[in-house]
Order: C-alpha cells, then sequence, then structure tokens
C-alpha cells in the first residue's frame, strides 16, 4: 500500500510539473517556415518573418535579418501572432541620424505592420494590438530582401 501512494504522490508531481511548464510556455520549435525565394517582396518577407515567430522557428527568423542585425521579437515567450497585415508600405530614404550602414543599402522600404502578438500566461502583455515599423533593405533587385529594423522609423 505504501509503494502506491509513493507512485501516487510522484504522478500528481508530475503532471503538476507539466501542467506549470506548459502554461507558462513551451519553448519549443514549433514548426518549419520556408524562406520566401529572392524575388519575394518586402511584404512576404514580413509574413513570413511573423510565421516564423509563431512557429518559434529561430532560423528562419535569423535568416530573414539583414546581415549584423537580430529579431527583435523573442518567440520562445510567443503562443501564437494572428492578424498580420500590412498597412501601409513606402520608399525610405535614410536621414541624417539614421546610422551609417542604412545608406549603404541601395533600396530601403518602410512598412507599416499591424499584427497582434499572444504570449503565454506567465508572459502576456496587455498593450495589444501592435503596430510597427520595419525597415527593409535589399542592394539591388537581384538580392532578396531583409529585415533591417523595427521601430519609429517616420
Amino acid at each position: 500500500m505504501r509503494r502506491w501512494a509513493a507512485f501516487a504522490v510522484a504522478c500528481v508531481a508530475v503532471v503538476a510539473l507539466l501542467s506549470l511548464y506548459l502554461w507558462a510556455g513551451v519553448p519549443i520549435r514549433r514548426g518549419h517556415v520556408a524562406v520566401p525565394p529572392a524575388a519575394a517582396g518586402p511584404d512576404d518577407v514580413m509574413r513570413a518573418y511573423f510565421d516564423a515567430v509563431d512557429a518559434n522557428d529561430k532560423a528562419t527568423q535569423r535568416a530573414l535579418w539583414a546581415a549584423g542585425r537580430a529579431p527583435g521579437i523573442d518567440s520562445d515567450d510567443v503562443r501564437t501572432v494572428t492578424g498580420v497585415r500590412v498597412v501601409e508600405q513606402d520608399a525610405y530614404v535614410p536621414l541624417p541620424e539614421d546610422p551609417a550602414e542604412l545608406s549603404a543599402y541601395r533600396d530601403v522600404v518602410r512598412l507599416l505592420m499591424s499584427f497582434r502578438v499572444h504570449y503565454w500566461p506567465v508572459h502576456d502583455d496587455p498593450q495589444q494590438p501592435t503596430a510597427t515599423f520595419y525597415l527593409l533593405v535589399r542592394n539591388g533587385a537581384h538580392e532578396p530582401w531583409r529585415i533591417w529594423g523595427a521601430g519609429a522609423f517616420v
């Protein structure tokens, strides 16, 4: 009888710990997202990026950012991303106060993206939905668009 009680307590403890882990967030890759082809437009790159955040596919997330730049969302904390849409897209001319490395690119576009990030319960952020500007860059039509940065590029 004592052996069964210890087994029952161990099972309850395992279930409780697993439930807590699932409630707090599961930082595992939930899918694979293909990197868009080189001919894809900036809007397709952004949709692929948010799909990769949703899938916690860090390899694709990194591949969609320009060299030396890093994704701005920690997808380990993200449960899902919904409502992704391009609100506005226009050409962007780097300003004098922008970093010099941005001026090195031949093509720069600015996209205003609207999206909703749903975090795991422990990490939930009540400031939703979100609208953020993203800059995408390339050095001519033969190169793919890559994300250079996110924030208030006006």
